[in-house]
């Protein structure tokens, strides 16, 4: 980074399509992932996902937005540790 750089605060909104919530969570965050290893742009976030099909004026905000990846992880070493206590 140069030092007479100036930092901008960016918003980008798009729509992604997938054939369910998991799939849409995931592709959000793999394109947010690609942004910050593909550009100088630093910690990218989902913010909000929802639903909003075609020409409609409906719109279903997902609760969860995590990363997949991520939970998957978190549920993987959940299922070890119940193995190990057993």
């Amino acid at each position: 980074m140069n030092k007479k750089e100036k930092r901008y605060v960016v918003s980008v909104d798009m729509y992604v399509y997938a054939d369910n919530d998991y799939d849409a969570r995931k592709k959000a965050h793999n394109i947010a992932e690609a942004i910050e290893e593909e550009t100088t742009a630093h910690q990218p976030k989902v913010l909000e996902i929802g639903e909003q099909p075609f020409a409609r004026l409906a719109y279903r905000k997902l609760e969860d937005i995590s990363n997949p990846a991520i939970e998957s992880l978190d549920e993987a070493l959940k299922k070890i540790a119940a193995l190990n206590c057993e």
